[in-house]
């Protein structure tokens, strides 16, 4: 997690009109974690993830952020970074011979919670399409905990991550829908705190 991450928790969160409600969410979201998670021979733990939308500077990854050190702070496995980052991680391994993609592609698809900031600001290539599937696929299939921020409601989001050359949105289509199904969705309005 980047540096501008890890300060923010729910104590600096500045709580208004707007985001009161989002705020209590991502709070319960913390303090009920583990009964979020799968676990064998019960019931599926149904919707555990949250999709924070909104536009810039509302406060999406500040909570996305609050969320994941409050689970770290208790020992909770979390990976926290932009989608182009994650992206960028798996990219390193093409000129490393320490470690190869399957193996960062296994931490995505396992890791407890994963959060994905600003999902659609990555360049929609075939590749980057086909990789942010299967992370969201594989988390899909083993009902692990996602969240994801965007700018972007959901019928842009899936144009965000469709390829110029093709125009075929279908790989797009479905990530979304695997989202929706697996994540809560709140909506951050109002200004934003950096023009403030």
């Amino acid at each position: 997690m980047g540096e501008r991450f890890l300060r923010r928790t729910f104590e600096t969160y500045q709580i208004t009109d707007e985001n009161r409600r989002a705020a209590a969410v991502a709070k319960r979201y913390a303090a009920s974690f583990d009964g979020l998670l799968p676990k064998r021979g019960e019931p599926e733990p149904g919707r555990n993830g949250l999709f924070i939308s909104g536009p810039p500077g509302t406060g999406k990854t500040h909570l996305a952020a609050a969320i994941a050190n409050s689970l770290i702070a208790k020992g909770r496995p979390v990976i926290c970074m932009t989608m182009i980052d994650l992206l960028e991680r798996i990219k390193r391994t093409y000129s490393r011979g320490d470690t190869d993609e399957g193996s960062v592609l296994r931490i995505y698809k396992t890791v407890p919670l994963l959060v994905i900031d600003d999902i659609g600001k990555e360049p929609p290539t075939e590749w980057a399409i086909s990789t942010v599937y299967n992370i969201i696929n594989g988390r899909y299939e083993a009902y692990l905990p996602t969240i994801v921020t965007t700018n972007y409601d959901t019928d842009t989001l899936i144009a965000r991550m469709t390829t110029k050359d093709t125009r075929d949105d279908t790989t797009a289509r479905a990530t979304i829908d695997r989202l929706m199904e697996m994540c809560r969705g709140i909506a951050l309005t109002g200004e934003s705190w950096r023009s403030r």
